[in-house]
């Protein structure tokens, strides 16, 4: 019997859930639409490319109106089976109430992986080829070029030098050049052993750049300086990635799980507060797609705590929890992102939090 029973109550909240998605994928597709119709008019878009648009921001939409449609869905659901006195007769035919609810909490963890997997593999891909697309439309640029780059990074093991610090007063990604560009040797942490002024530097196909009318300023023990000039500087431990001086246009929640760690690496050596901050986001993708579960577990605790209205109310305890744990949230992230607490530990505290209350309150259901 209690097999039917899950059936039964599976059917009556995918419908729901069905629906509920359907509304806020249309919403969300509708509010894209409505901030770029301005633009796409004033250059003269083709129907076709709009349409276009918005099948690529599909999957985007769906995975922003999971844990909504989730919340409306179970809510609804379980406050149905309440005012219709289903749920009495069930509780009087000896199933308890956590028990009831048990497929909904199994539904909920596996829309977790479902969309943590949705996003991977499909999400952002098609988000990226819809801002891409819409770019060319509208005539953006996504140039790679980039302007007054500062990079340090620690030099490899066996040279006169414990840091490196790049300076290009612009770079060009296309030839992979920079112009003006400066290199300074640090070594024993504050003290400065070689320097390097060039009118451009390009990266040669063995690895390492090539500067060009490049004045070098070596610093001896004894504080003499001694210049020196060459058409052509190269130096083994001039190595550095060019990719790491451009425009970086990126973050983390578009990039696949590779792609973001290799931008993590590049963000490391440029700039320690851009790392963290990049850090948290990259931590966030996993804790966030947990949402459906936090949300299915709260609108479970909540169905059965009123006696009358028991929708409306169910429905709006539930909008203030998940309005709560979002504000926790983006609180956690900004302390992380700001030094306060670890990154790691900002991507999942409200997670934690609101995962315990959930799991507290189910377990102080009355059965």
């Amino acid at each position: 019997m209690t097999i039917t029973i899950w059936k039964y109550l599976l059917h009556q909240l995918l419908i729901s859930f069905l629906a509920s998605l359907l509304c806020f994928v249309l919403i969300l597709e509708f509010a894209d639409l409505f901030t770029n119709i301005n633009r796409f008019i004033a250059n003269d878009v083709d129907v076709s490319d709009i349409l276009w648009t918005i099948i690529l921001y599909m999957p985007k939409s769906i995975a922003y109106g999971i844990s909504p449609a989730l919340l409306f869905a179970s809510t609804y659901t379980l406050a149905g089976f309440y005012s219709s006195n289903e749920l009495i007769s069930i509780l009087n035919a000896g199933i308890s109430y956590r028990r009831f609810i048990l497929p909904i909490i199994l539904l909920g963890s596996a829309m977790s992986l479902f969309s943590f997997a949705f996003n991977e593999i499909i999400v952002i891909d098609t988000f990226n080829k819809k801002n891409e697309f819409t770019s060319d439309l509208l005539g953006f640029s996504n140039s790679l070029d980039n302007t007054q780059v500062v990079i340090k990074t620690a030099a490899d093991t066996g040279y006169d030098a414990d840091q490196l610090i790049y300076y290009a007063k612009y770079y060009q990604d296309k030839n992979k050049q920079m112009q003006g560009s400066t290199v300074i040797f640090i070594k024993n942490k504050n003290s400065i052993s070689k320097r390097i002024d060039a009118e451009r530097a390009v990266y040669s196909d063995n690895g390492v750049w090539e500067f060009y009318s490049a004045f070098v300023y070596t610093f001896s023990n004894e504080g003499v300086v001694i210049p020196e000039y060459f058409e052509i500087y190269t130096n083994p431990l001039l190595n550095l990635d060019p990719v790491n001086f451009q425009n970086t246009q990126d973050d983390i929640a578009s990039l696949k799980l590779s792609d973001a760690r290799r931008l993590l690496e590049r963000i490391k050596l440029i700039d320690s507060m851009t790392y963290r901050s990049y850090l948290t986001d990259y931590f966030e993708r996993f804790s966030f797609s947990l949402t459906p579960l936090i949300v299915i577990m709260f609108s479970s605790a909540f169905a059965w705590l009123f006696k009358k209205n028991i929708l409306f109310f169910s429905i709006l305890l539930s909008l203030m929890i998940s309005v709560l744990y979002y504000i926790t949230e983006m609180l956690s992230i900004l302390f992380a992102k700001q030094g306060y607490i670890p990154p790691l530990l900002g991507a999942w505290l409200p997670f934690i939090i609101f995962g315990i209350i959930g799991a507290l309150l189910l377990k102080a259901v009355k059965t």
